[in-house]
């Protein structure tokens, strides 16, 4: 999971540290407050940046009089920094706040687009810079977020080249992390879902984030990632525990090489414009409480609460759904598995057919029997579960052939049981077909064994320490069985035994705890062992670390990851719609079509709406990336 900071991670409730502006020589801190605040928008509510500077201005009950502002050029993700033109009196004085490096130098990181350039009048005095650097690092170090104010005289649009910019200081911001944070984190890591941080901040400020918490230190600016070479760049997103200092595109490019080079189910968050491309980039585009209409609509999941909690919540109802899901796919496979085998090879060696309507009614109350499996008590485990085809086919047959083997070894050692008592007559009087009570015999076992699977099939462990099936399956699970049981002893043309139908209970439950146990093997074998059951959906409790124990836990974490890495043949799926209806193959005559565009042609005496011509319906629609060259 690929997340913003400001907001998601944090509270964006930021405020200014007064007592800790750093003001150049020539300038105050009520002055640098000033500019701040005459560079901002005090009708923006929702910036949290301005709406801080703005509180910080207020609270220093300094009067704006005699200044008026006249534009503003609004932040921009790419260029880092706002500019506003401001009159005083007879003067104009252009103010520009934003990233230090780049209201230092607009060229830092990388040239961008903007209408102003320039570089401030002491760009080339080494001490001055280094001082302003030393400041900066020392603050962000300590967990402040920095905001740079250059003031240049006269209209620097105007003045171009002869504009001379004048660096009046800094304003160190405090957005402390949200209270959730910490414990949302750790709930995730136990999950086995690695979250990175992902912020435009100063590394400095990601890293104490980072520490507070519960992430990895390994905050690595933007500039080192986009500088590095191709052959290094993917293990660097790989190891890193967030970035800082990004651009937009920067946000995309992690998204991509997590999801197509290293094959890795990837979520992403954020809240603005420039968050699009990198949220319709992952395979689970997160918008955060309070996002931009262009990030929902390139998300597919919309957070009204703030914070990672809800995510958190998403991802366990998630595993819960798929586990269901899981379950019924291989469990039905399984029970035509058995069903067929078994009926088959019994006909085929002794030609003792079990009546067919009873069959059919075998499988109708089977099938009535599995509704409640979608309210089933699912948990959720801690390894991530892969929809992948091989493996359900595999559990599928393993329960099919091994339930199916130990049927018929049940059956065929019945029908050759030394005590008259119990055995059963496969072959009939004169080989001429088997007698009711073998037939009942089987039938009822089939409903047994196919009945109990479900609780196999739905454990994630050992049955007996899973959690437990909701009532409704038990109770109906428990219903069938007895309905079979009282079918197969009472019904005229069978007549179990009551001796034969308590050797198939005592049989079918020993079968069963084998099976079981077999299962828990089988899973370790193909790879498809879920992981601990995460038992409850309260957040846990974080605990505090060191860093060689974070780095310790995000390898293991990372070895689960590489053992639910999405094939190569299912990162990029591309779905080409070439008719907009099943219809037009319906509506059709010597195989001229019938259809345009979703309306019925008149064709021949067959006129079935009567219009020149059918109008072209077009529509919004939204695409997601399917693939990369990463």
């Amino acid at each position: 999971l690929c997340s913003d900071k400001t907001g998601t991670l944090t509270t964006a409730n930021m405020s200014i540290i007064t007592d800790q502006i750093f003001a150049s020589d020539g300038f105050t801190a009520e002055e640098v407050i000033l500019y701040g605040f005459l560079c901002s928008n005090a009708d923006k509510k929702d910036d949290p940046i301005d709406r801080a500077i703005v509180s910080a201005f207020n609270d220093t009950g300094n009067s704006k009089d005699g200044y008026v502002q006249t534009e503003i050029i609004g932040f921009n993700p790419s260029v880092k920094r706002v500019v506003a033109f401001v009159k005083s009196g007879d003067k104009t004085l252009t103010i520009a706040k934003g990233l230090p490096a780049k209201i230092l130098d607009t060229e830092a990181g990388a040239p961008d687009d903007h209408e102003l350039q320039w570089k401030v009048d002491k760009i080339n005095d080494h001490a001055f810079i280094k001082s302003v650097e030393a400041t900066d690092t020392d603050l962000s170090s300590s967990g402040y977020k920095t905001i740079a104010i250059a003031v240049c005289e006269g209209n620097a649009r105007e003045l171009g080249d002869a504009a001379v910019w004048k660096f009046a200081g800094l304003l160190p911001m405090l957005d402390p992390p949200r209270e959730d944070t910490p414990a949302t984190i750790e709930s995730l890591h136990h999950a086995n879902i690695s979250v990175k941080m992902i912020t435009g901040d100063h590394a400095n400020v990601g890293k104490e984030t980072s520490r507070l918490i519960g992430l990895g230190t390994n905050v690595l600016p933007g500039e080192e990632m986009r500088n590095a070479p191709s052959e290094t760049k993917n293990d660097i997103i790989w190891n890193a525990d967030g970035f800082a200092a990004v651009l937009p595109s920067d946000k995309r490019e992690i998204v991509l090489v997590l999801r197509n080079h290293f094959g890795l189910v990837t979520g992403m968050t954020g809240d603005g414009v420039n968050d699009a491309a990198a949220l319709s980039a992952a395979q689970v585009g997160i918008a955060v409480a309070g996002a931009t209409d262009a990030a929902k609509n390139a998300a597919d999941l919309i957070l009204t609460e703030e914070g990672l909690s809800p995510i958190y919540g998403a991802v366990l109802e998630s595993r819960r759904i798929f586990a269901r899901i899981k379950a019924y796919v291989v469990y039905r496979v399984a029970a035509s598995i058995v069903l067929v085998l078994t009926l088959s090879i019994v006909i085929f060696v002794t030609s003792c057919a079990v009546d067919s309507l009873m069959i059919i009614i075998l499988a109708l109350l089977n099938d009535v029997s599995m509704i409640p499996v979608a309210y089933d008590n699912a948990k959720a485990t801690t390894k991530p579960q892969l929809p992948v085809a091989k493996t359900l086919v595999l559990q599928s047959l393993f329960y099919g052939l091994v339930q199916a083997g130990l049927s018929l070894m049940f059956i065929f050692s019945m029908a050759n049981n030394r005590d008259e008592r119990f055995a059963i007559d496969l072959n009939g009087p004169n080989n001429e077909g088997c007698t009711g009570e073998a037939r009942g015999f089987i039938w009822f076992h089939l409903v047994m064994v196919t009945e109990l699977m479900i609780f196999s099939v739905r454990a994630p462990r050992f049955v007996l320490i899973s959690p437990l099936p909701s009532m409704y399956l038990v109770g109906s699970v428990f219903l069938t069985l007895i309905l079979g049981g009282l079918i197969a002893g009472f019904l005229q043309i069978w007549t179990v035994p009551g001796g034969d139908i308590g050797w198939i209970i005592l049989f079918n439950i020993a079968s069963f705890l084998v099976v079981d146990l077999m299962k828990l093997q089988f899973r370790k074998m193909i790879g498809e062992e879920p992981g601990d059951v995460i038992l409850s959906d309260e957040l846990l409790t974080p605990t505090t670390r060191t860093e060689t124990q974070k780095t310790v836990e995000k390898g293991e974490r990372y070895r689960t990851h590489r053992e639910s890495i999405v094939s190569v043949a299912d990162r990029n799926h591309v779905v080409e719609v070439k008719s907009k209806s099943g219809l037009p193959g319906f509506f059709s005559l010597g195989g001229d079509t019938m259809m345009d565009n979703g309306y019925i042609k008149p064709m021949g005496s067959i006129n079935f709406m009567r219009q020149n011509q059918a109008p072209t319906i077009r529509g919004p629609h939204r695409t997601k990336q399917v693939s990369s060259p990463y």
